[in-house]
Order: C-alpha cells, then structure tokens, then sequence
C-alpha cells in the first residue's frame, strides 16, 4: 500500500511541474513531402526550440541532421505519427545525425533545441542509398 501511495504521489508531482517531451509545447511547422525538401535554416536564440513536421514513405531509410556555424549545444529528437520517439541525438555540438527507416507512411516530428547562445541552424533530411548487399537475404 505504501509503494502505490510513493507512486501516486510522484505522478501528482510530476504532473504539477509540467513536465513533456521535448517539442510538445512548440507549435510544429508542416514542411511538406520529404522527398521534396530541399533543407531549413532557422535562426535560433539560446534555449530556443523549433518543431517540423515531414512526411515519409515506409521503407525509405532517411538520415535527418543539423549543423551551425557556432559551437552552441543543439538536440535533435525525432517522433513518429503516434507520438513514441524513434530517435535522438543529444550528442555535444552543432551537428546531429538521427538515421531512421520508417515502418508506414506517415509524418515524422523533428524537434531541434538549442542552448549555449545564438546560432544559425541548418536542418536537412537525406534518403540513404541501400547498398545491394543490404538488400539481399543472407545466407546462414
């Protein structure tokens, strides 16, 4: 009994400090068709947020990034149609690679944070090539 008393306690608190995903209080911006997009530039200030949304076909292995002139901290979170994170980079830097192949058509959600002052960020997304030995069944 006391550990669902701890356990309902700690949701309350949770709830009341409002903590989300990151992204989730960001109005996303629709970029269309991925196989049409041609990349984004975004001036962002520090602690600032964007969100973008895409749209992909299954199957089609994708590589989204980011980079900046400056040596801010930028994160890149990426999420599928429902929601569930299906990638991240959180890594140090401006640059951020999230390499995902999509399981049905849909829109993926690209979340991208900044910290450590102002910095011009650019975000692309590029389709990767399957190599035909990838593609193969292998044989055990």
């Amino acid at each position: 009994m006391k550990s669902m008393t701890a356990l309902i306690i700690v949701a309350a608190a949770l709830c009341a400090l409002g903590l989300r995903t990151a992204g989730e209080h960001v109005a996303a911006i629709n970029l269309g068709n991925a196989a049409e997009f041609k990349g984004k530039t975004t001036e962002m200030k520090d602690k600032g947020e964007v969100a973008y949304v895409l749209s992909f076909k299954a199957g089609k292995d994708f590589e989204a990034t980011t980079d900046g002139p400056k040596n801010t901290d930028v994160n890149l979170f990426v999420y599928d149609d429902a929601g569930k994170e299906v990638g991240k980079d959180v890594s140090p830097g401006p640059k951020c690679s999230v390499k995902v192949t999509p399981t049905k058509d849909g829109n993926y959600k690209f979340v991208i944070t900044n910290a450590g002052g102002e910095n011009t960020v650019i975000f692309k997304v590029e389709f990767l090539a399957r190599s035909r030995e990838s593609s193969l069944p292998r044989r055990l």
